[in-house]
């Protein structure tokens, strides 16, 4: 048995060193039961660490859209950054184990920046990422988590708010073997870079390779098991990267 917490973030953009959380849901999850112990669920307004109190946060329209969330709401119910951290250190003294979707490349390095931001240490423990981690039947290609929830044959709640991703991941996560995922994400995770002319690009889409235009490159990341089981599909060079491409 484990006891994992999951962890969500909206946020006002993409970039983790500029951009804000705007919302939080974390919950421990039993995962010998497969239920939730404890629920954490916060709107996070960043004008409250603005200089006056007069400041207001304005999310952009396209956060919004994506969300359903609105400056005015996070201006009436949004509370201080800091105050959601110290409970979710709470929350933290039960688990083991980290979860999140995307992990590696959002809701871990947001997270962090908050912890910093208010001078916090991050309690520290393992990482699931369980769109790197869990190992998906070939059949299913996407990792959007509502359309993985109908892959799985349920339905999720609200899309894009984090309480409600949280336990859609954790329900998710909950139909695979926690010991395989958990020695899967004990895996080193690689960057590679696919070497590839203009005609050869459809091919390295059509296998996971994403564009990267400022540096107009195509990559994506494999687990390290995975990436060997992977090179014969190639067809193309390919060279490891230092890290993620952001």
């Amino acid at each position: 048995m484990a006891i994992l917490l999951g962890i969500d973030v909206e946020s006002s953009g993409l970039e983790s060193k500029v951009d804000r959380i705007i919302e939080l849901g974390a919950v421990t999850w039993d995962s010998d039961t497969n239920m939730p112990m404890q629920i954490l669920s916060e709107l996070i307004d960043p004008a409250m660490d603005m200089t006056t109190s007069s400041d207001r946060f304005e999310l952009p329209e396209e956060i919004t859209a994506i969300t359903g969330i609105t400056s005015e709401a996070l201006s009436n119910y949004g509370v201080y950054e800091r105050d959601v951290l110290l409970r979710l250190d709470e929350m933290i003294h039960h688990a083991d184990y980290y979860v999140a979707h995307n992990a590696n490349l959002f809701d871990r390095l947001f997270v962090q920046e908050a912890y910093n931001r208010h001078s916090m240490i991050l309690v520290e423990k393992p990482w699931i990422d369980t769109i790197t981690d869990i190992r998906f039947p070939d059949a299913i290609k996407t990792r959007n988590l509502k359309h993985l929830a109908a892959e799985h044959n349920f339905l999720p709640g609200f899309s894009h708010r984090a309480v409600f991703d949280v336990l859609t991941m954790l329900k998710i996560l909950s139909q695979y073997d926690l010991d395989v995922v958990i020695a899967r994400a004990a895996e080193p995770t690689l960057f590679v870079q696919a070497l590839v002319t203009f005609d050869e690009k459809e091919k390295a889409k059509e296998l996971g390779f994403k564009w990267f235009a400022p540096e107009k490159i195509w990559w994506r990341s494999y687990k390290a098991s995975d990436l060997e089981e992977a090179k014969p599909k190639f067809g193309f060079n390919t060279r490891l990267l230092a890290g993620p491409l952001e």
